[in-house]
C-alpha cells in the first residue's frame, strides 16, 4: 500500500501525504505561469476598456 510515487514533471519522489501528481515546486511554477498570463490578459482588457471609454466620451 505504501508505494513510492514520483512527480509527473520532474521525477522527484513525492511525500506519502501528497494527493497530487506534481511536487510542490512544479505546482508553484505552474501556478505562477498561469497567474502571469491572467494578469497580462487583465491588463490588456483594462487598457482596451479605458481607450473605448475615452473615445465614447469625446463624441
Amino acid at each position: 500500500m505504501n508505494e513510492i510515487r514520483y512527480c509527473k514533471k520532474c521525477g522527484c519522489e513525492l511525500m506519502s501525504t501528497n494527493k497530487k501528481k506534481l511536487c510542490e515546486n512544479c505546482r508553484r511554477n505552474k501556478n505562477g505561469t498561469i497567474r502571469k498570463i491572467s494578469g497580462a490578459a487583465g491588463s490588456a482588457l483594462g487598457l482596451a476598456g479605458f481607450v473605448l471609454f475615452r473615445k465614447a466620451k469625446k463624441k
